[in-house]
């Protein structure tokens, strides 16, 4: 079991089930984060040539890609799996 600090300051007792979800939050927030964090990227891009706009969306799509990762990792540590969806490549 592990402590946490409830947002009112309560000290409160969490099991491992509640861990899990706790990341499996954590990791959606982070994941939908960098997704929009990419949205918004696009909404003031102007020159898609300019080499610094190339820089700043090759290190986006990398948190993106990082971000996925560990949404997926969490998912299956809490049993939340569908490989049908979740892989990318239909050879896998």
């Amino acid at each position: 079991m592990s402590r946490i600090t409830h947002p009112l300051g309560k000290v409160v007792q969490i099991g491992m089930a509640d861990t899990t979800l706790i990341r499996v939050r954590e990791t959606a927030l982070a994941y939908a984060e960098a997704v929009r964090q990419t949205q918004r990227f696009f909404d003031r891009v102007e020159d898609t040539e300019d080499p610094a706009v190339l820089a700043e969306y090759a290190t986006l799509v990398e948190r993106e890609k990082e971000a996925r990762e560990d949404r997926l990792d969490a998912l299956e540590a809490a049993g939340l799996e569908v490989p049908s969806i979740d892989e990318s490549d239909p050879d896998s």
